[in-house]
């Protein structure tokens, strides 16, 4: 029996190896969009890009009011449930049982407005969208 010989290793150069991650928006899994008019939604736009212009980790040091708030789905109290599609394809282990919550309007100003969702792996997988306040109490 003969020796094997290996092939050399060939060095490659680290492309994107630490390339910054942006937050994305997933829209698949909507289930509750009350009162989403026009004027709303051109915020909704504006905000996404806004949050799309920093890098996630920079975006999860901003104050809730700009940047996003993240919660215990017991300890929220929403009168929605995760939509069972995407608990059939994701487990709640993968975004630590938490909601991520955008504020449409950073000081509730002129009404309280928030997306809602979960993010795994930079990916914000967007539930809801609470134009009024109507979802969960804002004590």
């Amino acid at each position: 029996m003969g020796v094997k010989s290996k092939k050399p290793l060939v060095s490659k150069p680290c492309t994107n190896c630490y390339a910054p991650q942006y937050i994305k928006f997933n829209f698949s899994y909507i289930v509750y969009e009350e009162n989403f008019e026009e004027k709303y939604q051109l915020r909704f736009l504006e905000k996404m890009r806004e949050l799309s212009t920093d890098t996630y980790n920079v975006i999860l040091n901003r104050d809730k009011k700009i940047g996003l708030e993240f919660l215990e789905i017991n300890e929220l109290g929403i009168r929605k449930q995760v939509p069972y599609s995407f608990s059939k394809r994701f487990e709640s282990k993968e975004y630590n049982n938490k909601l991520a919550i955008m504020r449409l309007y950073s000081n509730n100003n002129p009404i309280v407005a928030r997306v809602i969702g979960v993010i795994i792996r930079n990916v914000f997988y967007i539930f809801f969208i609470d134009i009024g306040g109507k979802l969960y109490s804002h004590d």
